[in-house]
Order: C-alpha cells, then structure tokens, then sequence
C-alpha cells in the first residue's frame, strides 16, 4: 500500500530525491572525461577506472540514504509536534540536518563534475580544487550554525545549565583538534611568503587562514557545543519512554555532527588532488562516512519513536 499521509508522502520525495542525486551521480562516473595519471598508475582502462569509481561510490551513496531519510523522519517528527513548545526548536534542528544531508550529495556531485573539467583541461585544475573545498567548507557551516541555534534554544527554554567542567573539557579537546589542524595544514603552505599558492590548496597563505582554516575551526566550536548542549537536554528530559527515545535521536545527531567534523577534518589536512586514490586516506573516509550513515539511521530511529509517542 501506498503511504498516504502528508507526512508519508513528504519523506517519499525526500527519498525520490535522493535516488535522482544517486542517478546523476552514477551517470557523471560513467560520462565525464577520466584522470589519465590515475588510470595509468593503477594500469587500468577507461571502463575498469569508471567502474572502480562507481563501486567506491556505492558506500557513499547508500550513507546518502541514510541521511536523506533520516533528516526526512526528524523532520516528520518536528511537524508532529509544531504546536508545542519544542516544536519551533527541532523544526530549526531538522533545517540543520537538511542542510547537512544536501552536502553530501551537493560535495561531491560538484567535486565530480569540475574534476572531470579538470581532467580535459589542466588549466582548470586549480579552480576546481579550491571550488570544491569552499562548497565542502559553506554548506557544513550553515548547518552547523544551524543545529546550534536550535541547541542553544532548547536549552534556554528548559532553563538547563551547562556543566562547567565538562564543557571546559570540550573546550581543551577542541583546542587541542584545533592546534594539530593547524599544523598539518601549515605544513603544506609556504609561509615564508604569504602570498605564494604553490601548494596544495592553490591559496595564497593569508587567503587560507582568513576563508578556510578559521571558519573550519568556527564551525567545529559550534558542532561540538551543539552536540554537547544537546546531550545536556536530552539527558535533563522527564519520563522515561521520551527520554529513551530522545536519547537515539540525540546519539545518532552527536555521531553526525562528530563524523562531519572528522570528514572536514581529513579532506583539509590531506589536501584533494581530484585523483582515485586507493590508500588510507579513502578507507578512513570511507569509515568517516559509514559512521555518518549509522548517526543518521540512528536519528531516524529515535524520531520515528518519539512521533510514535505523541500520537499515543
């Protein structure tokens, strides 16, 4: 039987739309000019390097899925429960997954296609790395800001406090992430000249300081804050059916925002090439991203449970 309710029928398209980013994605594999360099390192054809392309891509595409349906159950849940008092805090939450869940297709669908330019004209090269890293830098970071309004809201309106010791020591960790970020991302710039893009990034120093590495560092202070003041609300919420519940759609957001931090973190330590690469940069990645299909699945989970709770 076919869903019927709004609410059914919102996540079908949710879904459908996800499936069209799949399609395209696949398609541009198997249509975009290949990276000879790579093809002739791993000593494969032209169809042997775009059906390994494709067969790597499936992991990704299936946390897509997960992502899509699990932003498409929260936001279900949101609408559930509108009317309420909560209902403006994780309708705002549930903008913050979107936008989260669209990266990930919107990534590497524009990685894909300016690669395949970079691939028929060597000039473009350039562009199509520093392009990809600002749309995997922005559209995190809306998000981010995002989830953290609506977090910093919960908790204002529950009249929760932080705990002081734990939130300081989620401050020493992030500082500590931060401090080794900048390190293995000062390794690849040549800071004896500011100016100079001879590097990795093709970014002047000044210009990946400024656009990319203190935003980066924003949007991660805000991440971890956010999944921290959820937990604190999650953890303060009365009767023990919502609390449950609450408690899967609070663990599988942590271990989103946790894995996105993390996939921001590697892509910009270990600086995209527009290559195939099969080493442990790609497994770590594709770990990264497993994990962030189990969050969102997770999410899923707990938000299915507590709309089941309000229609009691």
């Amino acid at each position: 039987m076919m869903p019927t309710s709004k609410s059914a029928r919102s996540t079908l398209r949710t879904m459908q739309f996800c499936s069209v980013m799949a399609v395209l994605y696949i398609g541009l594999i198997f249509v975009l000019p290949v990276n000879h360099a790579t093809m002739q390192h791993y000593n494969l054809s032209a169809l042997e390097y775009r059906i390994a392309t494709a067969a790597i891509a499936l992991p990704t595409i299936a946390v897509w899925f997960a992502a899509f349906w699990g932003y498409a159950k929260l936001r279900e849940y949101s609408q559930a429960i509108a009317k309420t008092a909560e209902g403006p805090h994780f309708a705002k939450l549930g903008i913050g997954c979107i936008w989260l869940a669209w990266s990930l297709p919107l990534t590497s669908i524009v990685s894909s296609v300016l690669n395949g330019i970079g691939n028929r004209w060597q000039g473009f090269h350039p562009s199509a790395i520093i392009i990809t890293n600002y749309v995997a830098l922005i559209i995190p970071l809306i998000a981010f800001v995002i989830i953290g309004l609506a977090a910093r809201d919960m908790l204002g309106k529950s009249r929760l406090n932080l705990d002081i010791p734990t939130a300081r020591l989620t401050m020493v960790l992030f500082l500590a992430g931060g401090l080794l970020y900048c390190f293995l991302v000062f390794r690849s710039l040549d800071l004896t000249s500011l100016g100079s893009t001879h590097n990795s990034y093709f970014l002047p120093a000044w210009l990946m300081i400024v656009s990319v590495i203190i935003p980066y560092l924003y949007a991660w202070c805000i991440g971890l804050l956010a999944a921290y003041e959820i937990m604190v609300f999650s953890v303060n919420t009365p009767g023990l059916l919502y609390r449950r519940a609450l408690l899967y759609l609070v663990t599988g957001l942590v271990a989103v925002i946790l894995s996105s931090i993390a996939l921001q973190y590697i892509n910009s330590v270990v600086p995209r090439n527009g290559e195939l690469l099969l080493n442990y940069r790609l497994l770590l990645t594709l770990a990264v991203r497993v994990v962030s299909g189990i969050g969102f699945l997770t999410l899923a989970i707990g938000a299915s449970r507590l709309k089941k709770i309000e229609e009691v």
